[in-house]
């Protein structure tokens, strides 16, 4: 086959592209069909997202790769959601990285790194670090050596911070708080709450509802206000307080399929890698409206909005030192992706104090 030569008009820069060479013309007549499946009821803001995706890759790829999703559940638990995925029995999954500590502590500090993980990250700066100061790489290695999962994941959406919590009436201190049955977060926010003295309790979304009704947990956080809602959460529990630092910072995850990734012709990985990207960015701009709305709705329904304690952020916050000091002596993998965040955070995180100066003077100038 003769070698094409590099032509930089558009229109023969078209024309070469209609110039396929065989295997990529056959590669390019292949169609594929997946099955995801979320974490997340219908209807939740995750399955708005995970619906986008899918949509941005069938119109990209002209219908070669179709993604049907499935709300949580519907094959398999969450929690069994990457076990699902790596075996094939799913094709993709959405779930959080931190679903999986119970496999290897360091699936938080990717995300929900306690507030930062004491780096001083936030969840723009935290998003940077994956994408621009090699926190890809360590997720990659996290999945794919540590776990040896066979699959390809990526973060697709940005989705803190998350709320304190859900309760029957408002908590005043943190000797109230441990008290409580809570339903948090599996990983490392349930080991600070237990450093703390507290009682975690994971549940599922479909679980919460029954589990507050039957008096089995007295408390709740699940992610943010547009999610909660959908959950009906207002519906059980009429005092809630969004100031949490369990997860001030939250990502979620697409994972999916080894081989089915690998089947896929190098086009169509790159529509995947580019609707991802999009996810992100759609993910920046609709919770920020929507979490706004949901709360005022919230508001409407008769639940009384409340500060966080006064002595929870300090709390919290020594409880998630002693967290990660303990994992960070005991596992070098843990250790080296905190490290890797304290180095990245050593760079950004000065610059990022001078432009939250400029943020509270927009902010003010709003009052």
């Amino acid at each position: 086959m003769k070698r094409r030569r590099f032509l930089t008009s558009a229109g023969a820069g078209l024309a070469a592209g209609a110039a396929l060479a065989p295997a990529a013309a056959q590669a390019q007549g292949q169609s594929f069909r997946w099955k995801l499946q979320s974490a997340n009821p219908a209807g939740t803001p995750h399955m708005v997202l995970l619906g986008k995706f899918a949509a941005n890759i069938d119109r990209m790829s002209n219908g070669r790769l179709k993604i049907e999703v499935l709300p949580s559940g519907a094959i398999v638990k969450p929690n069994e959601i990457l076990d699902a995925v790596a075996k094939g029995v799913l094709d993709a999954g959405q779930w959080w990285t931190h679903y999986a500590t119970g496999k290897h502590p360091a699936g938080g500090l990717f995300s929900s790194p306690l507030g930062g993980s004491g780096t001083g990250l936030d969840q723009m700066n935290h998003l940077a670090w994956y994408m621009q100061g090699g926190g890809r790489e360590l997720y990659l290695e996290y999945y794919q050596k540590i776990l040896k999962a066979d699959v390809m994941p990526f973060i697709y959406a940005p989705d803190g911070p998350e709320a304190f919590g859900w309760f029957k009436k408002p908590v005043k201190s943190v000797a109230e708080f441990v008290k409580l049955r809570f339903r948090i977060s599996s990983g490392l926010p349930s080991d600070v709450l237990k450093e703390m003295g507290g009682v975690p309790v994971n549940l599922s979304a479909s679980e919460l509802i029954p589990a507050a009704e039957r008096g089995v947990i007295d408390g709740v956080e699940w992610i943010n206000p547009a999610n909660d809602i959908k959950v009906g959460l207002q519906d059980v529990f009429k005092f809630y307080s969004i100031q949490g630092l369990h997860q001030a910072v939250d990502f979620a995850d697409v994972v999916i399929n080894g081989a089915k990734w690998r089947a896929l012709p190098a086009d169509l990985q790159a529509m995947v890698e580019v609707a991802i990207n999009a996810n992100m960015v759609e993910s920046i701009v609709y919770f920020p409206q929507e979490n706004a709305r949901a709360l005022n709705e919230i508001k409407a329904k008769g639940v009384t909005i409340f500060d966080a304690p006064p002595d929870y952020a300090p709390a919290w916050i020594k409880a998630s030192k002693k967290v990660l000091a303990n994992f960070e002596a005991k596992d070098p993998f843990f250790k080296k992706v905190l490290e890797s965040q304290r180095a990245f955070a050593r760079i950004v995180v000065p610059y990022g104090r001078e432009t939250s100066k400029l943020s509270q003077l927009i902010s003010a100038a709003a009052e």
